[in-house]
């Protein structure tokens, strides 16, 4: 079945962080933020994802301290604004700096597309991708939250772990010393990330053996307890696809590595391998989205089922706050 993509990867891992308090912080095993301290660590950059201050959008930034390095932890499901990242990287690499960068695997795609030759001192890490949604969908459930609590966001997760793996939570703080936890896919957000992603995404060229990064990470989904590698707090998925990258990799310290197979980590994250399928609510609720709204979109184009089971849930959960 998997025949045709076995050869690309070189290696596959599982792994985590030893620290549990790092591996809390983090969306699965970790893997990213030990290699990103790593660079540092020996006078490099690392580019990476975090979110702006008002927490309205996704952005790229760099950085070389350790500092710097903490906003990049979590997961971001929406689309990312790329500014002057790419013109950034390349400005840090001819000057001769090694530079740690992590994208979806089109956008490293597109970096190595603007760069136009391969560095020795670049590493480029892409994640498994289910195809980010719109910022749109972001950006309302934001404004909600901060209309809700009228209070500014200091600190926000669509994936935080709450005293285990899964399932994620999506959680906000607030300036006013409030806070909302609730699970990802219980709420409009997770809803609207599981129903629209970009166009591209439906029809994504960078699967398969298409993936152009030195590595590959993401959630080890169908880890279980029988597993020599099961960590109830996180588990990563590695695939290594250059010999570069597994230098890497194996350079890391402080982590808890083990060898399995392409099959094993594909079986549970088909998205390697194949796009983002098309849902039956996607149509109508990418159309509302942009008339009406998030909170409207997900209310009218929601199946009835999943409504009513939306009724049941919130019933169940104010019958036991009495």
């Amino acid at each position: 079945m998997y025949d045709q993509y076995i050869g690309h990867d070189i290696k596959a891992y599982a792994g985590y962080v030893k620290d549990e308090h790092d591996l809390l912080a983090c969306s699965s095993g970790g893997i990213a933020t030990a290699l990103s301290r790593l660079i540092i660590e020996r006078g490099g950059y690392v580019a990476g994802v975090t979110y702006s201050s008002d927490f309205m959008e996704a952005k790229y930034e760099i950085t070389n301290t350790l500092e710097g390095i903490e906003k990049f932890r979590g997961s971001k499901y929406v689309e990312v604004q790329k500014g002057t990242i790419y013109k950034e990287i390349q400005t840090l690499l001819n000057d001769g700096n090694t530079v740690l960068f992590f994208g979806l695997p089109c956008v490293v795609a597109a970096l190595r597309s603007y760069l136009k030759k391969d560095y020795n001192h670049l590493i480029t890490v892409d994640l498994i991708c289910h195809g980010p949604t719109l910022s749109q969908v972001h950006k309302d459930y934001i404004t909600y939250l901060t209309n809700k609590y009228d209070s500014k966001i200091v600190e926000f997760s669509v994936k935080k772990k709450m005293g285990s793996w899964t399932p994620g939570y999506l959680y906000a703080k607030f300036d006013n010393g409030k806070s909302f936890c609730e699970q990802f896919y219980h709420t409009e957000y997770g809803y609207g990330f599981s129903v629209l992603a970009k166009k591209s995404c439906y029809s994504c060229s960078f699967r398969g053996n298409n993936r152009t990064g030195d590595i590959m990470i993401g959630d080890f989904w169908g880890a279980n307890k029988a597993d020599k590698f099961w960590n109830k707090n996180g588990v990563s998925s590695i695939l290594v696809h250059t010999p570069k990258g597994n230098d890497l990799i194996c350079s890391l310290k402080d982590i808890e590595l083990y060898e399995t197979s392409f099959e094993r980590i594909v079986e549970q994250n088909p998205n390697i391998i194949h796009p983002r399928s098309v849902r039956v609510e996607k149509k109508k609720f990418e159309k509302l989205l942009f008339r009406k709204g998030l909170f409207y979109a997900v209310k009218h184009s929601r199946r009835l089922g999943t409504r009513i089971k939306g009724v049941i849930k919130k019933i169940r959960k104010n019958s036991a706050r009495v």
